[in-house]
């Protein structure tokens, strides 16, 4: 087989829990473009049959790292800046997180396209249906917890 000009190589949880393999490789004739649309597509496609991402921690942390669970989302109400400085911290409330929300990162934000829109100074609630999906870790006491948002979606008009 020889080379191709870019390829997609990813681990997914399969919904028996086993960790998967899938490499996509780009045609010799297909434009970047047509091959992100075909990466996308096809991570739709896992998810629509009950595949999530592989955290990557998950196989090769060390021992002491707390497992991690994905495929947890909740209707997002608010958005707030939890810490600023050098590296901010913003939290998203809903669902059963309407206390205290779930950590997310401002690189999360900014692709989601709402990074621009939210003011740090008051609680934020953003406009149409959002809904947010996040991850979970195990804490000390063996009991999973939210560990942070990973994804922002716009649902609906």
């Amino acid at each position: 087989m020889h080379e191709s000009k870019g390829s997609f190589n990813g681990y997914f949880r399969s919904p028996q829990g086993n960790k998967d393999q899938f490499t996509l490789r780009q045609e010799d004739d297909q434009s970047d473009a047509d091959f992100v649309a075909r990466v996308r597509a096809f991570n739709d496609l896992l998810a629509a049959n009950g595949w999530t991402e592989w955290n990557g921690s998950e196989s090769s942390a060390p021992a002491a790292a707390s497992p991690t669970s994905n495929g947890n989302s909740f209707e997002v109400e608010s958005i707030k800046l939890a810490a600023g400085g050098e590296h901010p911290r913003w939290v998203v409330k809903g669902g059963n997180f309407l206390k205290y929300g779930v950590t997310c990162w401002p690189e999360t934000l900014e692709a989601a396209g709402i990074a621009d829109k939210l003011d740090p100074l008051k609680e934020n609630t953003p406009s149409g249906h959002w809904v947010a999906h996040y991850t979970e870790r195990q804490n000390d006491e063996g009991r999973w917890a939210p560990d942070k948002v990973i994804r922002l979606e716009r649902v609906g008009g």
